[in-house]
C-alpha cells in the first residue's frame, strides 16, 4: 500500500470491505510511518489533516473506528513500558530477541504497530506539546475510551495482584499471610469499578487499596536491606511498583484530573524505552549492587581498626599473615620447577593460594593488598551523613593507617621469614633453594621499566576487587537463604552432630564462607588465570606485593649464596615491589569506590566535595593519615 504514505485517508477507504487484519495492519502502521516522516513542526499539520479527513468522509471514518476498536487499544494502556517477563533474565532474553530479529505479526494491533513505528524521546515530547485545537477532533474520532481505560486498570490489577501474592514476594512482604495483603482485594475492587453500573464509592475504595499496595512494595523494597536481594526479586517489586503507578495513571486520565496529551505522551516514551537494554540493566542490578556493597561494606569494617588494641591486634594479625606468605612463595617456585603440564602448574599454584588465604581468614590474619577494596565499600556508609565530610575523612584516615600498619606487618612476616627459610634449606641441602638463574630472572622480572611489573600489579588490583565482589555475593547470598540459621534449625544436622555442634557450625558459616569465597576467588584468579591465558595467546602474570616480597627475598637470599648482589637490579626491583604495592592498592580501592559510589547514586558533585576536603586535611595534617596521635588520649575510640 505505497499510497498510504501520501495520504492514508483515501487508502483507507479503498479498502476493500471484507479486509483481513494484514491490509487493515498494514494502513495503521503506514499511517504511522506517515505521520513520523514528516517534521515536528509540521507534523500537527499532518494531524489535523488526518483528523479532518476522517471526519469529512462518514464511510473512512466508520471504517477508522472499527479499525480502532479492533487494534485492542487496552494493551497499550496495559502493557507499554513495562516488561513483559517477570524475571530480569527472561525480560533481557525477550528485548534482545525484538531488537535482533524481525517481528511477526498476525493481528491487527495498536502495540505492535506502535513498536513498528520505532518511537523515540522526540515523539513522546511532540505528542506533549500539541495544542488543544490538534486533540480536539480525535475524541469524536475515537469514541468514548473509558470503557478501554478501565479493562487496563482491570487487566493490571489482576497481574499486580499475582505478583504481589506469589511466594517470593510475600516472602518479603510485611504480612504474615495472603489475606492480609491489599493485593488480595485489589482484582476485586477494580472489577467492581468496571461493572456497568459501579458503586459511588468504587474509585474511592481502589484508590485506597492502591495506596496500602504502594506502602507494601515500599516496605518490602525496604526489607531487602535484612533479607538479602537477588536480581530476580528486585525486578519483581520494580515491576509490581510500576504497575501500580500506571494503574495510578489510568485513574487520573479516565476521571478527568490528567491531560490526555501527558498520557499518551508517557506511553509513547514508555514504548521508547521499552526496546532498550542498558535502563533494564541500570535500574535492576544497581540496586543489587548496593546490597553487595552494603554487604561488602560491613565486611570491610572489620579491616578497619579502630583503636589502640585494634591497630595492635591487625599488626601482630599482618605479621602472621605475611609468615604464612613466606611459606606460600617457597611452595609456589616449589610447583613451578616440577616436571608438570602447565594446567596442573595452574591448579597446583591455585591450591597453594586459596589454602594460604583459607588459613588466614580462619586465623583472622590480615592480608594488605584484600582490604582496599572492602573498606572502599566502607567508606560508602560514612557518605550518608551529613557532618560536613568530617566522617569521611576519619575513616579514610583510619584506613590508610590500618593498610599501612598491616602492610609493613606483611612485609615483616614475609621477607624475615623467606631469608630465614632459605638459609635453613641451604645449611640442609648444601645450596641455596633456587638456581642463581631462577633468581636473577625473578630479580629482574620485578623492574618496573624493564618488564610488565606496572600493568601486572594493576590487573591484581583488578582481582582483589573481584574477589571482594564474590564475597559480598556471598554475604547476600547467605542472607537471602537465611544459611546460619537454616544450619542451626537442621535436624538431620542436630541428629548426626548434636544441636551444639550445629549452632557451632551456623556461627562459622556466619562469620567464615563470605570471607572464604573471596579468597577462593583469589586464589583461582592469581594461580589460575595466568596459564589459562597463555592458551588465549596472550599470557599474563600476576604481581601481588606480600607474594612478590617474599618471592624477592628469596631470590636475594639464593643470589647472596652464589656470588656478589646485583646491587642495581636489587634496587630497581625495590622500586618495582613499591610500585606494586601502590598499584594493588590504589587499583583495587578505586574500583570498590567507584561502585559502591554508583550503588548509592553519589553524584559528581559530592565525589568532589569529597576529594576537597581530603586534600585539605591531608595538607593541613599529613601524620594523621600514618599515625593516629589521638590513640594516646583517647584509645578505644577512632
Amino acid at each position: 500500500m505505497p499510497e498510504a504514505l501520501s495520504d492514508p485517508v483515501p487508502a483507507l477507504a479503498l479498502l476493500p470491505p471484507a479486509a483481513g487484519a494484514r491490509l487493515e495492519r498494514e494502513w495503521l502502521q503506514n499511517t504511522l510511518a506517515w505521520l513520523k516522516s514528516a517534521p515536528p513542526e509540521t507534523r500537527a499539520a499532518r494531524l489535523r489533516r488526518l483528523a479532518e479527513g476522517l471526519s469529512c468522509d462518514p464511510q473512512a471514518r466508520e471504517r477508522f473506528q472499527h479499525l480502532w476498536t479492533a487494534s485492542y487499544p487496552p494493551r497499550v494502556f496495559a502493557e507499554a513500558g513495562l516488561p513483559e517477563a517477570t524475571s530480569l533474565a527472561r525480560e533481557l532474553a525477550v528485548r534482545l530477541k525484538k531488537r535482533l530479529l524481525p517481528q511477526v505479526e498476525d493481528d491487527l494491533d495498536l502495540y505492535a504497530a506502535l513498536h513498528a513505528a520505532a518511537l523515540d524521546e522526540s515523539d513522546a515530547a511532540w505528542v506533549a506539546a500539541l495544542d488543544s485545537g490538534d486533540v480536539a477532533p480525535w475524541h469524536a474520532l475515537l469514541g468514548d475510551s473509558a470503557a478501554g481505560l478501565l479493562v487496563a486498570i482491570r487487566l493490571l490489577a489482576l497481574r499486580s495482584a499475582a505478583l504481589g501474592l506469589s511466594r517470593g514476594i510475600m516472602k518479603v512482604m510485611p504480612h504474615r499471610s495472603e489475606t492480609e495483603s491489599p493485593f488480595f482485594a485489589l482484582a476485586d475492587a477494580a472489577g467492581r469499578l468496571s461493572e456497568t453500573c459501579p458503586p459511588p464509592e468504587a474509585s474511592a475504595v481502589l484508590d485506597e487499596i492502591l495506596f496500602q499496595c504502594r506502602i507494601s512494595t515500599g516496605l518490602s523494597h525496604a526489607r531487602l536491606e535484612e533479607t538479602g536481594v537477588s536480581s530476580d526479586l528486585v525486578f519483581r517489586l520494580d515491576l509490581l511498583q510500576a504497575q501500580l503507578e500506571r494503574i495510578e495513571a489510568l485513574l487520573r486520565v479516565s476521571s478527568g484530573q490528567e491531560d490526555v496529551r501527558l498520557f499518551v505522551s508517557m506511553l509513547v516514551r514508555a514504548c521508547a524505552e521499552e526496546r532498550g537494554i542498558h535502563g533494564l540493566l541500570h535500574n535492576s542490578l544497581n540496586r543489587v549492587a548496593r546490597h553487595i556493597v552494603a554487604h561488602t561494606g560491613k565486611s570491610g569494617e572489620h579491616y578497619i581498626a579502630g583503636s589502640r588494641s585494634d591497630w595492635v591486634s591487625m599488626g601482630y594479625g599482618a605479621l602472621g599473615a605475611g609468615a604464612l606468605t613466606a611459606f606460600t612463595a617457597l611452595f609456589k617456585y616449589t610447583f613451578a620447577a616440577m616436571a608438570l603440564a602447565p594446567l596442573w602448574i595452574g591448579v597446583a599454584h591455585s591450591l597453594n593460594y586459596t589454602v594460604s588465604f583459607v588459613l588466614m581468614q580462619f586465623l583472622g590474619w590480615r592480608l594488605a593488598s584484600k582490604m582496599p577494596s572492602m573498606t572502599a565499600a566502607a567508606l560508602c556508609d560514612a557518605l550518608d551523613k551529613e557532618d560536613g565530610m568530617q566522617s569521611e575523612v576519619s575513616l579514610v584516615a583510619a584506613i590508610t593507617r590500618t593498610q599501612a600498619v598491616v602492610t609493613i606487618g606483611n612485609l615483616l612476616g614475609a621477607i624475615p621469614l623467606s631469608l630465614l627459610i632459605d638459609l635453613l634449606l641451604r645449611r640442609r641441602q648444601g645450596h641455596p633453594f633456587l638456581p642463581h638463574e631462577t633468581a636473577l630472572h625473578g630479580l629482574l622480572s620485578m623492574n618496573p621499566f624493564a618488564s610488565l611489573t606496572i600493568p601486572y600489579a594493576a590487573l591484581t588490583g583488578a582481582f582483589l576487587w573481584i574477589s571482594s565482589l564474590v564475597a559480598g555475593w556471598t554475604a547476600n547470598w547467605m542472607v537471602v537463604n537465611r544459611l546460619p540459621e537454616a544450619l542451626a534449625q537442621s535436624r538431620r544436622l542436630r541428629a548426626s552432630i548434636g544441636a551444639p555442634r550445629a549452632a557451632q557450625l551456623a556461627r562459622l558459616v556466619d562469620h567464615h564462607l563470605s570471607g572464604v569465597a573471596g579468597y577462593v576467588c583469589l586464589g583461582l584468579l592469581l594461580g589460575l588465570l595466568p596459564f589459562v591465558s597463555v592458551f588465549a595467546g596472550f599470557p599474563v602474570e600476576v604481581r601481588h606485593i606480600t607474594l612478590a616480597g617474599a618471592a624477592l627475598a628469596y631470590d636475594v637470599s639464593s643470589l647472596q649464596a652464589s656470588g656478589p648482589l646485583p646491587w642495581p637490579a636489587m634496587s630497581w626491583a625495590a622500586l618495582g615491589l613499591l610500585g606494586t604495592g601502590l598499584l594493588n592498592f590504589s587499583v583495587s580501592f578505586a574500583l570498590g569506590l567507584w561502585l559502591a559510589l554508583r550503588a548509592r547514586y553519589v553524584g559528581t558533585r559530592g565525589r568532589r566535595k569529597l576529594i576537597r576536603a581530603l586534600w585539605h586535611e591531608l595538607r593541613r595534617n599529613p601524620t594523621r593519615f600514618l599515625w593516629r596521635h589521638e590513640f594516646d588520649a583517647n584509645p578505644d575510640t577512632v
